[in-house]
């Protein structure tokens, strides 16, 4: 498993400013090697050779560690290959271009020991030393430090750990909604209130808004704003989500629960380009982030993960496979057995049961012991009312 941890420090801007003129440099030596067939598709043609020209060219002059070149080659080749998958599949709009000032520092580059990290700028006179130790947010249950990439304001640490996913003693499962998490985790509903990252989205798509009428008498400061407050948006969002995935990890580790999770993969290509108002609904929904990173924090534990398929699962009884009908608000009804319940409540329990394996009468005692249960929320640990018949 990895993780990555960004660290604010004073970075080395020399070094940045002339790996971004490297790649930029390699970029272009690259995409002239790319031809094209008869019938239009990419293909790169870079010898071994080609390569080790290019090395040589891109040396001269360098004062830094050789090996920045090598990392400056092998990232414009990956960005040159992808660029090919997505031309050849008609998705690539325009050729690639190097726009971010990043470097990647592989592992012959530094040194990581009693928590220093060490990266050597120029060799033998110029290094970058970096104390882990004073960062708390950082794991200290790693094996080994991977690559490293350092901005103009930041130095983005990966730290690997070699994980043994354990059998989980028992199961939890999740229904992510708009505004919120229904999950029933150790025999018990708990609903994490999404509502202030839902006005998040709404705040700045307000200032999109009005940025876009900008647009028309400004565009070059329209753009800039955009980026700001998009910039601004996505790290609250990620803030939000990591805080609240951190807080549900620890609780099934303590539980050592397993998570189970819909199958949403792609779901936004599958149902957007609908109608104007669903399409912004989705975009303020965050449920692939929120499973990636509930699942990277689990099984950094050792805890397993399993995606189920989603299909109808707020529709269908729990108890006796019919199909569910909408009773008042948020409550289904089944015509077959009369069972009543939230559809939230109604989602987690199929999920449950498609992804451990429990029988329908398991579920039926499950259900019928939830009957004056206290449904858990989040934020207020306020009762909510359970609805059954």
């Amino acid at each position: 498993m990895v993780k990555a941890y960004k660290i604010p420090i004073e970075t080395s801007r020399d070094l940045i400013e002339a790996y971004f003129e490297v790649k930029r440099r390699a970029l272009r030596c690259v995409l002239n090697h790319v031809a094209y067939s008869q019938t239009g598709k990419a293909h790169l043609r870079f010898k071994a050779g080609i390569r080790r020209r290019l090395r040589n060219d891109l040396l001269k002059d360098w004062r830094y560690s050789k090996h920045y070149i090598d990392s400056a080659i092998n990232s414009v080749i990956g960005l040159v290959k992808g660029w090919i998958k997505l031309y050849n599949r008609g998705e690539a709009k325009s050729k690639p271009k190097i726009t971010r000032k990043t470097v990647y520092i592989k592992n012959t580059l530094f040194s990581y020991k009693d928590g220093i990290l060490k990266i050597s700028i120029e060799p033998n006179r110029r290094y970058l030393e970096v104390d882990l130790r004073k960062y708390d947010w950082i794991a200290k249950d790693f094996d080994e430090v991977g690559g490293l990439i350092l901005t103009e304001r930041e130095l983005i640490v990966t730290v690997k750990k070699k994980v043994i996913l354990k059998e989980p003693k028992r199961w939890a499962s999740f229904d992510i909604n708009l505004t919120n998490i229904t999950a029933l985790i150790d025999g018990n509903i708990v609903r994490f209130d999404l509502k202030q990252l839902y006005h998040v989205h709404r705040v700045y798509e307000i200032k999109r808004r009005k940025i876009q009428q900008l647009a028309k008498h400004k565009p070059k400061t329209a753009e800039r704003l955009m980026k700001k407050y998009s910039r601004r948006e996505r790290n609250r969002v990620r803030d939000f989500i990591h805080k609240l995935t951190t807080e549900i990890a620890r609780e099934l580790s303590k539980l050592e629960s397993g998570a189970i999770l819909e199958n949403l993969k792609n779901i936004k290509n599958r149902v957007l380009h609908k109608s104007q108002n669903l399409n912004r609904k989705l975009s303020k929904w965050n449920a692939r982030t929120f499973q990636f990173m509930l699942e990277y924090k689990l099984k950094w534990f050792g805890i397993s993960v399993k995606y189920v398929n989603p299909r109808n699962s707020s529709k269908t009884c729990p108890v006796c496979q019919a199909t569910l009908v909408a009773y008042r608000g948020r409550l289904m009804k089944c015509k077959k057995c009369g069972l009543v319940l939230d559809r939230d409540i109604v989602a987690v329990l199929n999920l449950q049961m498609r992804g451990s394996g429990v029988t329908q009468s398991a579920l039926l005692e499950a259900s019928a012991s939830m009957m004056g249960k206290r449904l858990i929320d989040q934020n207020s640990h306020l009762t909510i009312e359970v609805y059954q018949s």
